[in-house]
């Protein structure tokens, strides 16, 4: 797509390696080396070891946790889940969550779910309810699940 691309960034490279006193062969794959320590040895109570001895990896992803519970509970088509309380990532979306409550109530009917008595567009992610409707209330965001109509 773009003409000569490829070209141009062996030459960089070339360039880059040069200006170093590097040769090609010998590229950096890290900015720090990774320490290599006995992974039984560094180990806290509770988290398993790393399988090869690298540091731990976290992401930023920011968790939520939601009160999931049907709109009526007197309505046998949408009987209450064996767990009210999930925690889970704000960017899951609202499909995932009605799949979710599918399986775990066992309902074979499709969900549609709301927050604050507005109905959610399955398309739209925790994260952006909470912004939209919850950000000033109390954890936890409660959701409500009925049959889809």
């Amino acid at each position: 797509l773009v003409p000569e691309l490829v070209d141009t960034e062996e030459k960089r490279i070339k360039e880059f390696y040069a200006k170093r006193g590097l040769s090609l062969t010998e590229r950096v794959t890290a900015s720090r080396p990774i320490p290599q320590t006995d992974p039984a040895k560094e180990t806290v109570e509770g988290q398993f070891p790393p399988e090869d001895g690298r540091t731990w990896f976290h992401t930023d992803d920011i968790k939520i946790s939601l009160s999931l519970e049907p709109l009526d509970s007197s309505d046998p088509a949408t009987q209450p889940m064996p767990m009210k309380y999930i925690r889970c990532s704000m960017k899951v979306k609202v499909a995932h969550l009605a799949k979710f409550i599918q399986q775990k109530a066992a309902l074979s009917d499709d969900l549609e779910l709301s927050c604050n008595k507005k109905s959610l567009d399955s398309d739209l992610t925790i994260e952006n309810i909470w912004l939209d409707t919850w950000k000033v209330k109390e954890a936890p965001m409660r959701l409500f699940y009925k049959k889809k109509q």
